[in-house]
């Protein structure tokens, strides 16, 4: 006779479940401490293993999920041993045991330390941010936070291009089902793009990073779609590099003072002017990152952003 297939061992399958889900917490947490900002990471498309942000916070409720309900069941079947840690050693009734004392005093520590914001706490927080914040390229940062969220007319209009130059110059690049009431976010997805390409697309930059020259959608001569007549290197995302570098006509760093540059990105101001200086640019902090740029003949601005940014060479 062959032996009775033995029985699903309950004890046996929350401690090996406990196990996997502990492993999944893990990875998932060590990628979401390491993530950008969630303004950067939709707008960026950030992916980590073919996963977005939203797909590795999602995997992290769930398996939290899991992990909390899994490990209420292996502390209930361990209860009658789990309870003896909080009995004395000789009289065998409740009383206080250093073990649990400790335990608690843990607790309390990391959590008065946290609200008070004291170091380690503190610093290990901030080196959080500081790994969050390096993710940030001023180059393709988002007009607002959470731009991808905006409807594509509401998008042109913050790019200061006309809705029909916009939905012409996405549909030479192939981009289908481009409406203004559409979703940013949900057009990106729909074709296969970053929110950020999209709205690179529809300010005339190409895929390098430069304004579209020449004519065809995002040039700067001819006739736009809403049958305006452009100046040749003057209409949005035309001509000089598609606005200036790639920079375009609607926000970004173009349009920041160098004062209100250095402070996003935790630049001391007077080194910034050092710098600039030395190759021969006179910095205005009152002047935007643009007209600094086309004062001093470059051609393409964000040469000015890695002089500022130390990147140069």
């Amino acid at each position: 006779m062959n032996p009775s297939k033995p029985s699903l061992r309950i004890r046996a399958f929350t401690a090996v479940l406990i196990a996997m889900t502990f492993l999944a917490l893990a990875v998932s947490g060590v990628i979401l401490f390491l993530s950008p900002p969630g303004r950067v990471a939709n707008w960026s498309d950030w992916r980590m293993l073919s996963l977005t942000k939203h797909d590795w916070t999602g995997l992290h409720v769930w398996f939290s999920l899991i992990f909390l309900i899994t490990a209420g069941c292996h502390i209930l079947f361990n209860s009658r041993p789990l309870l003896n840690y909080f009995k004395d050693r000789l009289t065998r009734r409740v009383g206080f045991r250093r073990e649990w004392v400790l335990a608690f005093g843990v607790c309390g520590l990391v959590f008065v330390g946290v609200r008070a914001g004291l170091p380690p706490f503190s610093s290990f927080l901030d080196f959080n941010e500081t790994v969050k914040r390096s993710w940030e390229d001023p180059r393709g940062v988002a007009p607002i936070p959470h731009a991808e969220l905006l409807a594509l007319g509401e998008l042109a209009a913050k790019a200061e291009v006309p809705l029909e130059m916009a939905l012409t110059r996405l549909e030479a690049n192939g981009v289908k089902g481009a409406t203004a009431e559409i979703v940013v976010a949900e057009l990106a997805a729909a074709n296969d793009l970053s929110a950020q390409r999209v709205y690179e697309i529809l300010q005339g930059v190409n895929a390098s990073g430069r304004g579209g020259g020449g004519r065809g959608p995002g040039a700067g001569a001819g006739k736009s779609s809403a049958g305006r007549s452009e100046e040749a290197g003057h209409g949005p995302g035309g001509g000089n590099g598609g606005g200036n570098g790639g920079w375009g006509g609607g926000g970004g760093p173009g349009r920041m003072t160098l004062t209100e540059f250095c402070a996003s990105r935790d630049i001391d101001v007077k080194v910034a002017q050092e710098r600039l200086e030395a190759k021969g640019i006179k910095p205005a902090p009152g002047r935007t990152l643009r007209d600094i740029a086309v004062d001093n003949g470059y051609e393409r601005p964000y040469e000015v952003l890695d002089i500022i940014e130390g990147k140069a060479k």
